[in-house]
């Protein structure tokens, strides 16, 4: 294993703690007959093949008439070099596409069904700690592969420089399988799974006991949103979000000199970033007013936001200054 993929394969729990925070439920080996261990990690069955999924959750709350969710994700950690980056390409997008559909495809039952049912609505998202090419957006885009980036939240500097500080010379030798398992142990229960983690890191276990330490900081305000009940994004507030007592907030919005988003929720300062794809949109639209205005009103007017709000599991609605999106627009501008 590389240096990048086992940055990656750390990343993918800290976004699993994240998930979790937000009510997704981590899948394992064993969950039903469509997920088992394979060779490189966790595998799930489509209608061809058995296709490896870095990582898998559930969503327990899914709306009545639909298909219980399911989501696959990857997590990237590719830093910038003299030659190259960091950004996540299309090849990756294009085996995410190939995997989801085949998996949606996949009809089958347990032992003591009759007939056959299509038992889960799998989407598949990829995270990135330094954004993604132009190409590999705009075929995301199109496939609906949901993509979340960490390029300009500061929120994550700390995760950033820990992760670009592990090497895992001692780690890369071990099966990701391995890996993992020992990783989320310890995540779960540091204390009892310390030594363990020290067999594997060697003297880097510090940083990721450092990393578990930053996640959990992280994750008293993180939370998962809809932009207008459509596109996922990753929200994390300054200082966690306390008592609300109503369900739907109107909120200013700004943004910083770098493009991130910034929601200011009664005492809170609430951070994400849009995904580029959805920035060239606006830039493609940037001349004409009529659909600019058009896709304000229809697209981009409100945030779903879930998560642990008071000490209680909430959704609470966010209705968005339209007049963001114009500022948005220029600061994309201008960043470029």
């Amino acid at each position: 294993m590389l240096t990048p993929q086992l940055r990656g394969l750390v990343l993918e729990e800290i976004i699993l703690i994240l998930l979790s925070k937000a009510g997704y439920r981590i899948l394992k080996s064993g969950e039903d007959t469509s997920i088992r261990n394979g060779r490189s990690g966790l595998e799930v069955k489509g209608r061809g093949e058995w296709h490896q999924v870095d990582a898998l959750v559930a969503n327990d709350h899914t709306s009545p008439f639909l298909y219980p969710i399911r989501l696959g994700l990857e997590a990237k950690a590719n830093f910038p070099t003299p030659r190259s980056n960091g950004r996540v390409g299309i090849e990756v997008i294009r085996n995410a596409v190939g995997v989801v559909k085949d998996l949606n495809e996949n009809y089958f039952s347990d032992r003591e069904q009759t007939f056959k049912l299509k038992r889960y609505n799998y989407v598949y998202s990829i995270f990135s700690l330094f954004g993604f090419t132009e190409n590999a957006q705009r075929y995301a885009i199109d496939h609906q592969i949901y993509l979340i980036q960490y390029y300009h939240n500061r929120l994550f500097e700390n995760i950033k420089t820990l992760l670009r500080q592990l090497e895992g010379t001692n780690a890369r030798q071990i099966s990701q399988l391995n890996i993992r398992r020992e990783l989320r142990n310890f995540f779960e229960n540091p204390n009892q799974n310390i030594e363990n983690l020290q067999q594997m890191f060697g003297n880097e276990a510090v940083l990721v006991r450092n990393l578990l330490e930053e996640t959990r900081q992280i994750s008293r305000g993180s939370y998962f949103g809809l932009l207008n009940g459509e596109y996922p994004i990753h929200i994390i507030s300054e200082p966690p979000i306390e008592r609300l007592d109503e369900d739907e907030y109107r909120v200013e919005i700004r943004l910083d000199e770098n493009g991130m988003v910034i929601i200011r929720l009664r005492q809170n300062n609430l951070y994400f970033e849009l995904p580029e794809v959805v920035a060239q949109t606006l830039k493609e639209v940037w001349q004409d007013h009529r659909m600019v205005a058009d896709l304000k009103r229809r697209n981009i007017s409100f945030i779903t936001l879930s998560g642990i709000i008071g000490n209680v599991r909430r959704t609470i609605k966010l209705i968005l200054d339209t007049n963001w999106l114009d500022d948005y627009v220029s600061a994309q501008r201008t960043i470029e």
